[in-house]
């Protein structure tokens, strides 16, 4: 209880000394469009997250790690001054993206894109230039942190680069051989698998695995960051997670074709679903972990023994 009374104390006593200055002001019109995000951007959080989505705990993982940094060095932050120049162009960004910021109230992108542009105002105005060289973890993790779907930037890039479909097909007829395999006489046409009792499941984009080898490798970027790794660990965390993220989901696709041949349209529907999503999320998230783990173990050996 103390500590929340702490806590009140010193924000009133921060609002005050920003309302004594112009820069204080700037800053804090800044936050207030911040603060008008904010339930939006928790609300798509949590209500993904219900989905089977990772961004809730990927997001404020993330979150954790940009800002714990700018904690323990508070006391050295004090210490930095912005340049006239510095000062000018952090203004002129908040100010620019507060002004701009009612055209934009139904799109949730360019909310966070605005935000984006005031966070980054506000420590170029506060702190200077040399705060994002100097502070280059906090720099490279918050942009990942104001937007709720950051996957959809590679989605974007993955559909520009690749042909129409190009995973759909890839992930059914692979799921197809598997149900073979178990002596399933499934067929595939394109990104549709024909079970024997009739009809036809789609692998569509949500299903193909994408947005899980995505959420897996920003697992695995965060590991290697947490750890300490070196920029080629990190990067095989990241392709490893992706791996697994794609394999995972070819006994996922396999799954609810059967459901939907043999289980009846409920049990279609459950897999399909935010609980089947949440079960395989789990899974999925508790294997990488661990291979991940042995591998990092692998590593701190290989290192010692160096």
């Amino acid at each position: 209880m103390n500590s929340v009374k702490q806590v009140s104390q010193d924000g009133i006593e921060y609002l005050q000394i920003l309302l004594k200055t112009h820069h204080g002001r700037i800053v804090l019109l800044g936050l207030t469009v911040g603060l008008i995000y904010f339930p939006l951007w928790a609300y798509d959080l949590v209500i993904r997250s219900i989905s089977g989505s990772t961004g809730l705990a990927l997001i404020s993982c993330a979150t954790l790690m940009a800002l714990v940094p700018l904690w323990k060095k508070r006391q050295q932050l004090v210490q930095l001054a912005a340049s006239e120049e510095d000062q000018a162009i952090g203004h002129l960004l908040i100010l620019g993206s507060v002004a701009i910021f009612p055209f934009f109230r139904s799109e949730m992108w360019a909310q966070a894109l605005i935000w984006l542009f005031i966070l980054i105002g506000i420590a170029l105005s506060t702190w200077g230039a040399g705060f994002f060289a100097q502070n280059p973890l906090t720099t490279l993790l918050m942009p990942m942190t104001v937007y709720t779907r950051p996957g959809i930037l590679a989605q974007g890039a993955w559909r520009f680069v690749m042909p129409p479909h190009f995973l759909e097909n890839i992930m059914a007829s692979v799921s197809t051989k598997m149900l073979q395999l178990l002596g399933q006489p499934a067929m595939v046409e394109g990104r549709f698998i024909t079970m024997p009792t009739g009809g036809a499941v789609e692998v569509a984009w949500r299903c193909n695995g994408f947005n899980m080898a995505v959420a897996m490798a920003v697992t695995g970027l965060l590991l290697g960051i947490f750890f300490k790794r070196t920029r080629l660990q990190i990067v095989r965390l990241m392709l490893l997670g992706a791996v697994v993220g794609l394999v995972f989901n070819v006994p996922r696709v396999m799954l609810m074709a059967m459901a939907y041949a043999y289980w009846g349209e409920w049990w279609f529907d459950f897999w399909h679903g935010s609980w089947g999503a949440q079960i395989f999320v789990g899974v999925l998230f508790t294997v990488y972990y661990y291979v991940a783990m042995a591998i990092l173990n692998r590593q701190k050996h290989s290192f010692k023994k160096a």
